[in-house]
């Protein structure tokens, strides 16, 4: 190795010992770009707490909060939205369920319902509302691009519900008629064209 290859090979092993993590390459591109601090927060959607802590080097950044922070910083240099607030997904959430519940024939009283994690398999009615409460809770983390965690807060049920609906969907979507109702769901309720 030349004197220069060392040179270089022993920065890069300075800087990211100083920086294990990469959270002062994201501060020094915020600063960059000439974002504030609170906006990349707030479209990261990560606490001041949490920031303060992570630069203290108080707790190790989970692979998703560098991708929040990084993704964020991306949207806010091209102008994309951040994502929507919790009562807008909610209330897309919301209108998913009723267009779902009126093509299925299920009872949107049923699937709107808190039902505390209940299951009630013999049930037809409650099958039904329960497709179109999972249906909609893939519709709208696939349309408004939000995490199923953030859907769930925004819902007000569990992580484990939202994740669930989601892979079940997911393994429904070879189904040319689920794939089907899904588009057309997404067209109502955004107001595109399929």
């Amino acid at each position: 190795m030349s004197w220069a290859g060392a040179i270089a090979a022993t920065q890069i092993a300075v800087q990211s010992s100083t920086d294990p993590y990469g959270l002062r390459a994201i501060d020094a591109r915020r600063r960059d770009m000439g974002v504030s601090l609170e906006a990349l927060l707030a479209a990261a959607r990560i606490s001041a707490r949490t920031w303060d802590y992570l630069r203290a080097g108080r707790t190790r950044p989970q692979p998703r909060t560098l991708i929040k922070l990084s993704r964020a910083l991306d949207r806010l240099a091209t102008g994309e939205p951040t994502a929507p607030p919790p009562p807008m997904v909610a209330a897309f959430w919301r209108a998913a369920v009723l267009f779902l519940c009126a093509e299925l024939g299920a009872d949107a009283q049923i699937a709107l319902a808190p039902d505390e994690g209940s299951s009630r398999p013999m049930d037809p009615a409650w099958m039904k509302a329960a497709r179109a409460r999972q249906l909609a809770f893939y519709l709208t983390h696939v349309e408004l691009q939000v995490s199923l965690t953030a859907l769930a807060e925004a819902c007000r049920t569990s992580k484990q519900r939202v994740h669930k609906a989601a892979r079940t969907v997911e393994d429904l979507r070879d189904d040319p008629s689920i794939d089907a109702l899904l588009t057309r769901a997404a067209a109502a309720v955004t107001g595109k064209d399929p």
